[in-house]
């Protein structure tokens, strides 16, 4: 009985958390994105240059040509990203978002660690196709 009335609250979080500013202004920029050929563009790109960076820093360290090569070619496209307005707004809103649901997440897990046992599992990263890395790349 207790394990439903659990869910019903994890519920009604989720529904403040979609129907928050945040959310709002999320889906407000990601259409505005959308619309701009350009700025999917670029998305497209950065998200298979970020993935061949993360291939080489797995099978190589960080100091190794093709890996410093792969981050120049990532912050190339981050840069042409920052000269469109609407994948500003994008990311900006897309990272606000990301926080709140990390925090209400990340309260859960500290307020449970100190009473139960908790397997925490690997971290989601930011998003972008990071995976467990624990990215922080802000994009």
């Amino acid at each position: 009985m207790m394990h439903n009335v659990l869910k019903d609250k994890a519920a009604q979080i989720a529904t403040q958390i979609a129907r928050s500013e945040a959310a709002l202004r999320y889906w407000q920029a990601r259409d505005k994105m959308e619309r701009n050929q350009r700025a999917q563009a670029l998305f497209e790109e950065l998200k298979l240059k970020t993935n061949a960076q993360m291939v080489l820093e797995e099978r190589f360290d960080s100091l190794h040509p093709k890996v410093q090569t792969a981050r120049k070619d990532v912050h190339d496209v981050e840069e042409k990203m920052g000269e469109i307005p609407v994948a500003l707004q994008y990311l900006e809103a897309k990272d606000e978002l990301n926080e709140m649901v990390q925090g209400v997440m990340q309260l859960l897990l500290t307020r449970l660690t100190d009473q139960v046992p908790v397997e925490l599992g690997p971290r989601q990263g930011c998003g972008n196709g990071h995976g467990g890395n624990g990215c922080d790349c802000g994009k």
